[in-house]
């Protein structure tokens, strides 16, 4: 009952939070799902996705809070290295390897500066979470999981139409200005009517 009280509530959090465009609302609703997880992956008897969850809130704290990008860095090198050897301490199998692989490539996408690789590492990195969530039942981190593979994914695909469509519009032949046909040239052939 508890545990689907916490799940509940980092439901929310992930669903909500897009609505909001105050960046520092926005990191204390991602903050309190991740916070909300933690606990849900703990009582689920996951340990260490509780912990990713817990480093993930804190490096949230980190981005929002200081603002020298070395810095910045540094922290979450520190916060991946942290996670690494708490993962091995609360090890449980193949749930631990995968709670530790999504959690690190999610660390890797939020130091992005272009929200395009960072949409792409989340996307490398839900596989593993769709895959630790459900080998641990946790049915409301799939809640989380088919929103952010859906959401990114879209993002995604337009952003590849958009540039395809970018690069196919500037791939095109330019007509010479010298060129007597001008831009009937590029029409075919012209057909006379006998008037």
């Amino acid at each position: 009952m508890i545990a689907t009280a916490f799940g509940c509530m980092a439901l929310l959090c992930v669903i909500s939070w897009p609505f909001f465009s105050d960046y520092k609302k926005v990191v204390k609703i991602q903050s309190a799902g991740a916070a909300a997880f933690a606990m849900y992956f703990l009582m689920l008897g996951s340990p260490t996705a509780a912990i990713a969850c817990l480093i993930s809130c804190a490096q949230l704290i980190v981005s929002a809070s200081v603002r020298d990008r070395y810095v910045v860095v540094r922290l979450y090198g520190a916060s991946l290295i942290i996670l690494s050897f708490l993962s091995v301490v609360t090890w449980h199998g193949i749930p631990s390897a995968l709670a530790l692989t999504g959690s690190s490539l999610g660390s890797l996408a939020r130091l992005q500066t272009s929200t395009t690789r960072m949409k792409g590492l989340f996307l490398l990195g839900a596989p593993f979470w769709l895959a630790h969530n459900l080998i641990v039942g946790a049915l409301f981190a799939l809640g989380t999981d088919a929103v952010s593979l859906a959401s990114n994914l879209a993002n995604l695909m337009r952003f590849l139409v958009r540039r395809r469509h970018i690069v196919s519009f500037n791939a095109k032949p330019s007509v010479p200005a010298t060129d007597p046909t001008g831009i009937f040239a590029l029409a075919g052939p012209v057909v006379r009517l006998g008037i």
